[in-house]
């Protein structure tokens, strides 16, 4: 059954929010009547008074980033404000599905999700954590692609600004994490170690045997199935913290002639006045940019742009990668398999090692390579709005409520 209204909530974090927005548009332009919720107007008894109105049967709530407040405990009774909503509901997962939480934050939120599962759907750009919800006994979980926001722009022949250039955090390999216990860190480095040595290399698989062995004999099926999911989970967290060490390992070793970095050090962010910075020839810092068109103008006006992947992904293109191909850039990405499933040209412009990306780089930055970059990026961008965007996203969302 198709709604009849649909209520959007809008992150106050800019790249959510930003999601939200074009989701909401791309809603309506579906002929459905859409409601923007800002829970700064909210306190939490006005907020709850909102989601549990009894004329809300019929409509849908999305919820596009796990920080929504729809998706955060209420204090006095300990359940998710989700629960009380009286529709359906639809969680578009942007990140690993219990992204960020500790242990019991993530039991309890896969228990919430179990209470509701008849009445939701989750969308997914990472293809494992529809397995661990369908473990969880979720069922009503798909893979969506990514999407952006960008609309095509035609990639530049000459006038570029830099050769390479990579937009977003990451600090010195020497700033990683060390972890109290030895055998998660034994963990962890083992899968550091995989990722360095093959950037298409899966860490669910080690991941999910460490789990396994924690929880070896504890609880009844039923118990075992939330509690592996949610270790999974917080395991998989504690690997993601060692991306921006990864990424700074990457600017270390890769040999790469030039390379400007818009970001770095994402202490800023926290207000703490520290600028971890790699220091190697050719290597240049700039501040954070997150105005789009700023953003669109480094990515268009770079003849590379690099993308390592958040270590939280084994298998999801990013929307990096869309907004860079779009805003007329190239993009290099660590090779994924929804890689190939996006684009024909998948091999040319992914690098599973260091000396790949380091060729691939020094190739297309050289001006007599423009002409191949520039058609190269132009049927990168027809195969984006192809296989991706949010018309696509909208129409898994229709599919998933008209299954519930």
């Amino acid at each position: 059954m198709s709604p009849r209204t649909v209520y959007i909530e809008l992150s106050q974090t800019p790249i959510y929010r930003r999601i939200a927005q074009a989701l909401g548009a791309q809603l309506a332009h579906n002929g459905l009547q859409v409601l923007a919720v800002k829970p700064e107007g909210f306190d939490s008894e006005s907020f709850q008074r909102f989601v549990e109105q009894p004329e809300h049967a019929d409509a849908v709530y999305i919820s596009t980033a796990s920080s929504n407040a729809v998706q955060s405990v209420r204090p006095t009774t300990g359940r998710h404000y989700f629960e009380s909503f009286a529709g359906r509901l639809v969680f578009l997962h942007q990140d690993t599905i219990l992204g960020g939480l500790d242990l019991l934050g993530a039991i309890t939120k896969l228990q919430a999700w179990q209470r509701v599962a008849a009445r939701a759907a989750h969308l997914c750009i990472e293809a494992g954590n529809i397995a661990d919800l369908a473990a969880a006994g979720i069922a009503q979980a798909r893979l969506v692609p990514h999407a952006s926001e960008f609309a095509p722009v035609e990639p530049l022949t000459e006038g570029f600004v830099h050769d390479a250039a990579f937009v977003g955090h990451a600090v010195p390999s020497q700033a990683s994490p060390r972890q109290a216990s030895a055998r998660l860190q034994q963990l962890l480095d083992a899968a550091l170690q995989a990722r360095r040595t093959d950037f298409a290399s899966a860490l669910e698989p080690q991941v999910k045997a460490f789990a396994d062995q924690a929880l070896d004999g504890l609880g009844s099926d039923a118990d075992r199935a939330v509690l592996r999911v949610a270790q999974a989970q917080w395991l998989r967290n504690a690997v993601t913290g060692l991306t921006l060490p990864l990424r700074g390992w990457v600017f270390e070793e890769a040999g790469l002639d030039a390379l400007d970095v818009y970001g770095g050090d994402p202490a800023y962010l926290h207000g703490i006045a520290r600028h971890l910075q790699v220091a190697r020839p050719g290597l240049h810092y700039h501040p954070a940019v997150y105005e789009p068109a700023a953003v669109q103008r480094v990515f268009g006006g770079s003849r590379v742009n690099i993308n390592i992947s958040s270590l939280q992904f084994d298998h999801a293109v990013v929307n990096r990668f869309h907004d860079v191909v779009l805003s007329g850039g190239l993009c290099l990405t660590d090779a994924r398999d929804g890689l190939a499933a996006l684009t024909p040209a998948h091999a040319e412009v992914s690098f599973r090692t260091l000396d790949e990306l380091r060729d691939k780089v020094r190739h297309f930055s050289q001006p007599a390579h423009a002409r191949e970059r520039a058609l190269l990026v132009k049927a990168l961008q027809q195969d984006v709005l192809r296989r991706s965007g949010y018309p696509l996203v909208v129409r898994a969302i229709l599919d998933a409520l008209g299954a519930l």
